[in-house]
């Protein structure tokens, strides 16, 4: 038998969750989510480290969270669920003064912008972390309006009030093929049968690219696995402690149960759908940290994380609908960005299917077709 939705999401992470509610709080009837694994977040979701910052290259980032942070603020007002939304605050440390000069440049934009955002010495980032090793600093950023956030909670949060609203939520289902008549999406098949569907909304994170093709859209979304580290707790880390990034090696730091999550980027990582923890890169992630914040070097580790950001050519999403298929909108590409991005950009893309080009926030810099046009990066990339 076949059914009917009028909206069929693919994937239940903190995206598809996020397109749900809105949807539904829009009064868009029969939205329907399919998630392939048995759990909602299986994914991205419940790999991610939780940051939520306001220092981003770009106006637009700037402005997604913004109002993403505004959604966090309001979370258990809204969904009686609390997310553990802390203003810790990012702290940018940079070794030379190239990279010294970007993030200025940077942080005069974002000012104009309305971020509070910093420049300091090496000793005034010291205060805000006493163990901070200095001494081959020139300066740093620091944004008390950034912090971290629990990805799960908002997740959770989403889902329970979009299900109250009446979407169906279906888990271990797969979609497996795609049809179309003319330039639109007709029908999803998937492992437990046929769907006539309005729309379709890709949210399937690093799987976006397989996905898309179904459709015979080209999306431009690579896998590339992430990998942190969870210590167990010390009694010497300071609350609050800021996000800490160390841009000239790409580690990064927060506190997490009382010990510390650290991790670090490998700009020599294939893309690849693998997540199996490297244990070897906890030898360079634990150098590079220990190196920053000495008195790491004798944290015990309690577990690893691997996951996958979904990567897009300008580490910027994809959100909109290509021009060959109208009713097909992707929800793609967040480069790490999805969890702090999510309340904003799911509510753009239930605004772009309940009305049309009629938007809340400027979707211009994630359009489809921009890559066919000269478009920035976005240059804060962890």
């Amino acid at each position: 038998m076949t059914r009917t939705a009028d909206v069929a999401i693919v994937g239940g992470g903190i995206i598809g969750a996020s397109v749900a509610y809105h949807l539904a709080a829009l009064g868009v009837p029969r939205v329907v989510v399919f998630e392939r694994e048995e759990i909602l977040g299986a994914g991205s979701t419940g790999k991610c480290a939780g940051g939520v910052r306001l220092q981003f290259s770009s106006e637009a980032n700037v402005e997604m969270s913004r109002q993403s942070i505004l959604a966090f603020e309001r979370f258990e007002d809204e969904h009686g669920v609390v997310v553990d939304f802390k203003r810790t605050g990012y702290l940018f440390v940079l070794g030379n003064l190239e990279d010294y000069a970007v993030f200025r440049n940077n942080a005069e934009r974002q000012r104009a912008l309305g971020v509070p955002v910093e420049l300091l010495t090496p000793a005034q980032a010291q205060e805000l972390v006493p163990m901070l090793n200095t001494d081959d600093l020139v300066g740093a950023t620091f944004c008390g309006g950034d912090g971290i956030a629990n990805p799960h909670a908002i997740l959770e949060g989403y889902a329970k009030h979009a299900k109250r609203l009446g979407v169906q939520i279906l888990k271990s289902v797969e979609v497996t093929s795609i049809d179309l008549a003319g330039d639109s999406v007709v029908a999803l098949d998937t492992n437990q049968g046929r769907w006539q569907v309005g729309h379709v909304v890709n949210a399937a994170g690093p799987w976006a690219r397989q996905i898309g093709a179904m459709a015979g859209i080209d999306i431009p979304v690579e896998p590339v696995r992430r990998q942190y580290f969870v210590t167990k707790p010390m009694d010497w880390i300071p609350d609050p402690f800021p996000l800490l990034i160390d841009w000239s090696t790409g580690c990064y730091m927060h506190k997490e149960s009382g010990g510390m999550l650290v991790g670090e980027s490998d700009p020599d990582e294939p893309p690849g759908f693998g997540q199996q923890v490297d244990w070897d890169f906890l030898g360079r992630v634990a150098e590079h940290g220990s190196h920053r914040v000495p008195l790491l070097a004798e944290a015990e580790v309690l577990r690893g994380v691997a996951g996958l950001y979904e990567v897009s050519p300008d580490h910027n999403a994809i959100i909109g609908a290509p021009a060959t298929v109208p009713n097909f909108i992707c929800a793609n590409g967040f480069s790490g960005h999805g969890m702090q991005h999510a309340p904003a950009a799911g509510k753009a893309v239930a605004e772009l299917v309940a009305q049309g080009e009629s938007t809340s926030i400027s979707l211009d810099a994630y359009a489809f077709d921009r890559f066919a046009r000269e478009q920035m990066p976005e240059f804060n990339v962890i």
